[in-house]
């Protein structure tokens, strides 16, 4: 539904507090009629601090376990003709219906007119403030504003009532009243920090994501069902906040995620895209591959609001799965909520992470072995390795299952994935670095290993390595070895950490050991100088293209571009530019300069790593054959490349151009029967200027060789 727009508002203010002290009355028995007007004599009523109910511990006024309680606050209004808007805010356990001067302005979860005092609320909803959330928002519609407000006394009266009536162990009556004032007066209080006005009118270059929970709170969990509708005109293209959502409009849903994060008043979501029944239903939107499990990660401590955004556009480039990323604007339930950036959560999955599908019954041989997605992270572990943490003896590697799940995983499954962790562990600890008769690189895929590290230190994550650290494994027939990724939680990167010295631009990373520790593996990897020419052939390779520095600043560019004006409603929601938000390494008062921060950080950890990154790029070293030279002709060319490839046994070889943007493209290409490979890109609409020709050797190896040509077209 289209937000409701105010643009006459100059300020808010707040008339009615929740901790007010309030008239009350216990619903053993039914009020007076005009209990809800300004003229009812409350006088007998006794009077306590809001709110008002029993358990949960919120409570400033203890009653005893009731089916109903009626509450009344009269207040002032100075001047009705400043008052452009009203808000209620609620916060209750599990149903309300809220009245000014004797008129309904709000209810959820009861039915009636008004409903009897020995009513029960139509559903059960628990209170969320007191659990860190945030109260309801309801609109008080303008004919109630002009008719029914007066100069002088006035009166808010509500109802509350329990689901299960005298059998609940709780209620929560917690209400605010505010007025949106369209002058310079101030006759009223301020409102409350949570406090979000609704918003006006605005046009993004953004796409717009409007979610409409229908009065509920969003919980941690259990997950709750929500409509979301997408307002996405096109790159280039103006979107409306108050448009007719025209590239998605369904059912979801929805519920807040995070771990640290979650105590940030600027809330992170998970939400699955859901058809009219409430199963999960595949659904692309804004260039997604189709899916139904997404992330939006709303950027908080990270000023910049593009760190993550970053971060999985590295691992993009160098060929790693990571999350797609789009940066958005957010509108909940009619209330402006900044910028985030839609992701897709990690998951298995042909357009994720690319592994075989591990059934119930895949129980036994190549089935058996794949496909598997673990994980290092907080939280409850699901096995511990036999080995420690560096430097913590007593803390062991905690391991988490992500697909198959703790809840779907099957014994012999759980069993595999374990021994096979254990294989991989024992070989590294090995001082011969084997084990069954196969060195530590049999079990796993460097070139992974080696990208991993990379964006890990380009970043200077303090998490890295120790937390958000995900493995998977396919089947033993689709090569069946342990890769690193995907990437994810790269907020408090890029120099944003005031601790764990994640703000300094020198210096690894990944022997750091920062609070939790590092798994032993890191630098047992590093004492191995096949690793490290690994390292060197994956830095020297991508270093000269789409990890240049300029390359890098052109992506954060583009995208502070689209952001130059979101990000400014975004902080005029969430004022903090010049305030200390955990861990901040800096405060620089402006976006420009976050952004100016950011880049000034990369440019320096880029250099430092140029000349700290040591090794030989010796492909052979991987012991697959070397592609050292290819004389490519004709050079330039408007439409076809040719090449001859020095070798005649290999299992795959694929081409990519790719510009020094990052951008790949998969161009055609056949061979002459020989070894004469023939390149044609005369179909791919490119641009004139300098590409890299990539050519990847067996690709389970992830072995190529680049060369720079340039298209005459």
């Amino acid at each position: 539904m289209p937000a409701v727009m105010k643009a006459q508002v100059d300020h808010w203010e707040t008339a009615v507090y929740a901790e007010d002290t309030w008239r009350y009355f216990v619903g053993t028995s039914e009020p007076p009629t005009d209990w809800r007007d300004i003229s009812f004599d409350e006088s007998a009523w006794p009077e306590g601090q809001g709110s008002i109910g029993y358990g949960d511990g919120d409570d400033n006024t203890i009653i005893s376990p009731t089916e109903s309680l009626y509450m009344r606050r009269v207040f002032s209004i100075v001047d009705p003709g400043a008052i452009e808007e009203v808000l209620l805010h609620a916060d209750f356990d599990d149903g309300f219906v809220a009245y000014l001067n004797g008129v309904e302005v709000a209810r959820t979860n009861m039915e009636g007119n008004p409903p009897a005092f020995n009513s029960w609320a139509t559903d059960l909803r628990e209170a969320q403030m007191y659990n860190g959330g945030l109260p309801v928002k309801y609109i008080v519609s303008n004919e109630i504003i002009s008719q029914h407000l007066a100069a002088g006394e006035n009166v808010l009266a509500i109802q509350t009532h329990n689901f299960d009536g005298l059998v609940s162990s709780d209620m929560t009556t917690l209400y605010w009243l505010s007025f949106g004032i369209k002058d310079q007066s101030s006759n009223y209080g301020p409102v409350p920090s949570w406090f979000a006005a609704p918003i006006d009118n605005f046009t993004s270059d953004l796409p717009i994501l409007r979610i409409n929970t229908f009065g509920a709170s969003i919980p941690d969990e259990p997950i709750i069902n929500a409509e979301m509708g997408i307002i996405w005109n096109g790159l280039g293209n103006k979107n409306s906040s108050d448009g007719v959502p025209n590239e998605f409009l369904g059912n979801i849903a929805i519920e807040r995620r995070g771990q640290s994060s979650q105590w940030f008043p600027k809330t992170g979501y998970g939400f699955e895209t859901r058809d009219a029944t409430g199963l999960d239903l595949d659904t692309a939107f804004l260039n997604f591959p189709s899916e139904e499990d997404w992330v939006l990660h709303g950027p908080y401590s990270d000023k910049t609001l593009i760190r993550n955004v970053l971060a999985m556009e590295i691992a993009n480039r160098m060929g790693q799965y990571a999350s797609r990323t789009r940066l958005v604007e957010l509108v909940l339930n009619d209330s402006y909520e900044g910028v985030y950036v839609l992701m897709e959560k990690i998951k298995r999955d042909k357009n994720r992470v690319d592994i075989a599908t591990l059934r119930p019954e895949d129980i036994d041989g190549d089935e058996l072995t794949g496909g598997y997605v673990i994980k290092i992270d907080k939280g409850e572990p699901d096995w511990l390795s036999q080995y420690s943490i560096v430097y913590a003896p007593e803390r062991k590697i905690a391991y988490q299952y992500v697909s198959p799940n703790r809840n779907k995983i099957q014994p012999a499954q759980a069993y595999y994935i374990q021994q096979f962790m254990r294989d991989f562990e024992d070989a590294m600890r090995s001082p011969h670095a084997q084990h069954k008769g196969k060195y530590y690189y049999e079990y796993m895929d460097i070139t992974s290993f080696a990208d991993h590290f990379i964006i890990s230190e380009i970043t200077r994550n303090v998490d890295a390595y120790r937390l958000s650290t995900y493995l998977h494994k396919d089947k033993d027939s689709n090569d069946g070895l342990l890769k690193m990724g995907p990437i994810w939680d790269y907020n408090l990167g890029f120099g944003n950490a005031d601790y764990c010295d994640g703000s300094w631009t020198a210096g690894w990373m990944y022997d750091l050991h920062c609070d939790v520790g590092n798994p032993f593996w890191w630098e047992n990897l590093f004492a191995e100088p096949r690793f490290w020419n690994a390292v060197k052939c994956r830095w020297d390779d991508f270093r000269s293209g789409p990890l240049s520095t300029e390359s890098l600043f052109a992506f954060i560019d583009e995208q502070t571009a689209l952001l130059e004006e979101a990000q400014v409603r975004n902080f005029n929601r969430w004022p903090i530019l010049n305030e200390y938000v955990w861990p901040n390494a800096v405060i620089t008062g402006s976006y420009e300069g976050e952004i100016e921060f950011l880049k000034g950080f990369l440019d320096a950890r880029l250099n430092w790593m140029d000349s700290n990154i040591h090794g030989e790029c010796l492909v052979t070293s991987i012991e697959t054959p070397a592609v050292k030279q290819l004389n490519i002709y004709p050079n330039p060319s408007s439409g076809q490349l040719n090449f001859q490839l020095p070798m005649t046994t290999y299992e795959s070889l694929s081409v990519f151009l790719v510009g020094l943007d990052g951008k790949r493209y998969i161009p055609e290409f056949s061979m002459d029967g020989g070894s004469t490979i023939a390149v044609n890109f005369s179909g791919l609409n490119l641009k004139e200027g300098m590409y890299l020709l990539e050519v990847r050797i067996d690709n389970k190896e992830a072995h190529k060789q680049k060369v720079i040509v340039y298209t005459g077209k």
